[in-house]
């Protein structure tokens, strides 16, 4: 997919280059979304942890920097359709957090929270293509701040709370 783009791989190529039948991608994948679907929970995971007040700059650094060094080849992951799937599936990673996050500080979400999810998960993705598509030269850090930043402003406006309480370690019990 990185090297030829999504519409290139059908489940027949990913049989022969991976040595298995049919009947056995099939036990594990419904089709090519679903591997492409468990192959983004890895580059998600760092910008699923966005929605915890530990986020740091340093946890986002390793995969940001990937994405920086591999930026024509991962370019696919930012572009029609993978985007969109890749929107839709760190919003469902994102959104057990988010409501667990919602009901220790007692949010009052303006929206329901799988749509507050996929809006963090948008505002996330967003930013990284931008980044990488026409301000390469930007440092990691500083997108890695503005990610922090942006994902935290966000939660706060859609989950109608006070950023302090969002970022506490531990909510208070007011």
């Amino acid at each position: 997919m990185l090297s030829e783009g999504y519409d290139a791989v059908t489940v027949e190529r990913v049989c022969a280059d991976a040595n298995v039948g049919r009947s056995t991608f099939y036990l594990h994948f419904p089709g090519k979304e679903g591997i492409l679907r468990h192959s983004l929970g890895g580059p998600s995971s760092p910008l699923v942890a966005l929605v915890e007040p530990e986020a740091s700059v340093e946890t986002l650094r390793p995969i940001l920097e990937h994405f920086h060094h591999q930026r024509k080849t991962n370019a696919v992951c930012f572009t029609h359709p993978v985007r969109a799937m890749w929107v839709k599936r760190l919003g469902e990673l994102i959104e057990p957090k988010l409501a667990a996050r919602a009901r220790a500080i007692r949010a009052r979400p303006i929206l329901p929270l799988p749509l507050v999810a996929q809006q963090i998960a948008e505002a996330q993705l967003a930013l990284v293509s931008a980044w990488l598509a026409t301000h390469p030269a930007t440092a990691t850090p500083t997108i890695a701040e503005a990610l922090i930043a942006a994902t935290h402003g966000v939660m706060a406006a859609l989950l109608r709370c006070d950023q302090r309480a969002l970022l506490a370690k531990r909510p208070s019990a007011t």
